[in-house]
């Protein structure tokens, strides 16, 4: 059964399969691209101008290590000009239910832990995806 699984899942088992996750989504452009085309295909030059801050170049990188691992997939039409979409894949699919999850616990927490940091005397800087665009 899962529990049983769970229950013999050790502390390192955990850490490095967590980790494994983290690592997939730790660029700096990966979650805005996946919640991006969580709300449909999107054509380079769509990703490109909805994304925002991005240069062409760090785009390509982004996307060709997200399609490398999996989580997108890149259609390339013959067309004149060549037309290319980027879609999420069953894969990618399944990890837009974990990054939910972290949006919900950052909505609940993110006061809790500024007030953390202005008790210990850190600067307030907001996180990228919260500063006023």
């Amino acid at each position: 059964s899962i529990l049983n699984a769970r229950e013999e899942v050790t502390d390192l088992q955990m850490i490095r399969g967590t980790r494994t996750v983290l690592d997939l989504v730790s660029g700096k452009w990966s979650v805005d691209v996946l919640y991006l085309l969580a709300s449909g295909t999107r054509r380079y030059s769509e990703v490109f101008y909805e994304v925002g801050e991005i240069s062409k170049k760090t785009l390509t990188q982004t996307l060709r290590a997200l399609e490398r691992d999996g989580l997108i997939t890149r259609q390339v039409y013959a067309e004149v000009p060549p037309r290319v979409e980027y879609s999420l894949t069953p894969l990618g699919w399944s990890l837009t239910g974990p990054l939910m999850a972290m949006y919900e616990w950052a909505a609940e927490h993110t006061d809790d832990i500024e007030a953390a940091r202005l008790s210990h005397g850190g600067e307030l800087e907001p996180p990228r995806a919260l500063r006023a665009a």
